[in-house]
């Protein structure tokens, strides 16, 4: 699937408009996990939810296998949209909390009108044991599960339907970090399985790098950075993705942990009046001149490597920039 130019905006009253997505254009390739990292309030998951037809683009096109959704009439959507599904953060809100365990995965073939009533429970039982639910979990309700099994649940909710592409919106977040490995190793295997592709958004570097292929770094509404996964923690070539992996928790004593932290002065813009030029330059400490007048493109610098930025030449070719600290 691939978004063209997709920018998502909200009225927010008084004539004020929030450009939540601003022209971002990304390819995602049949059977890989995307990984999509950023700031809270970077756009990450109004771009996922624009790709499942949650949000309507203000402008640009979204394709899935080179169709547009929102072209289709409404009784052909219905069908289409069935090929990407979403898993939410907090099991706790996308689980009804009145209906069985059961019920709720079956929900979404109840909905499609798909095959007999038996034929229903009978795929929704077998993804529950599929994801670890036993058979003993088919009548219980939410309240009585933990987080990691509701959020299996959900999991198994999203491929009735038989999906190709899952949108994974901070879908390990809530969860412990003993269960958040069970379910990253569970995703990887359902997608070998079912030959699903993800796009996984999150703000957790280390989970974005175990499971992608390709990682996309996203800032007040536009992508910055494309790399392959294996590439970007030791290539990155735009200031604010190394801000973001210098964040990045390290499980050593104080004494032992290095001193290359980068501290990104001032606040998030408000994507209501985001700066001129490139909107990272108010907290980037490369800013010059160039950064406020024009506004850097997306180009590509290596195979596969795509950077926003007017000094990623620079930026690339003297080590010293990446390892100096504010």
């Amino acid at each position: 699937m691939s978004t063209r130019n997709v920018s998502v905006r909200f009225p927010v009253g008084r004539g004020r408009v929030l450009t939540a997505v601003d022209d971002v254009s990304i390819e995602i390739r049949r059977g890989e996990t995307f990984g999509l990292i950023g700031e809270s309030g970077s756009g990450k998951s109004t771009i996922g939810r624009a790709i499942v037809c949650l949000e309507r683009p203000s402008e640009g096109t979204i394709l899935h296998d080179g169709r547009d959704p929102h072209a289709l009439r409404a009784s052909e959507l219905r069908r289409h949209r069935r090929q990407y599904q979403i898993i939410f953060q907090d099991p706790n809100a996308a689980l009804d909390p009145r209906m069985t365990i059961l019920k709720s995965i079956r929900e979404p073939l109840d909905v499609a009108g798909e095959g007999s009533r038996a034929d229903r429970d009978q795929r929704a039982r077998d993804l529950m044991n599929r994801v670890g639910l036993g058979e003993g979990f088919a009548d219980l309700y939410p309240h009585q599960l933990s987080g990691g099994q509701k959020q299996r649940a959900c999991i198994a909710r999203a491929l009735t339907v038989r999906p190709s592409l899952i949108v994974c919106d901070e879908a390990v977040a809530a969860l412990d970090v003993s269960i958040q490995a069970d379910i990253l190793n569970l995703l990887a295997e359902l997608q070998q399985e079912f030959g699903l592709t993800y796009l996984f958004i999150t703000h957790n570097i280390g989970v974005v790098e175990h499971i992608s292929d390709t990682i996309a770094v996203m800032y007040l509404g536009q992508i910055i950075e494309i790399a392959p996964a294996d590439r970007l923690a030791e290539h990155f070539l735009h200031p604010y993705t190394q801000a973001l992996l210098s964040a990045e928790p390290v499980a050593l004593p104080s004494g032992m942990r290095p001193d290359h932290r980068i501290v990104l002065e001032g606040e998030l813009p408000s994507p209501m009046d985001p700066p001129s030029g490139c909107r990272f330059r108010t907290r980037c400490r490369f800013a010059t001149g160039i950064c406020a007048a024009e506004a850097p493109k997306l180009r590509e610098l290596a195979p596969g490597h795509r950077t926003a930025c007017h000094h990623a030449e620079t930026f690339r070719l003297d080590p010293n920039l990446k390892e100096g600290s504010q």
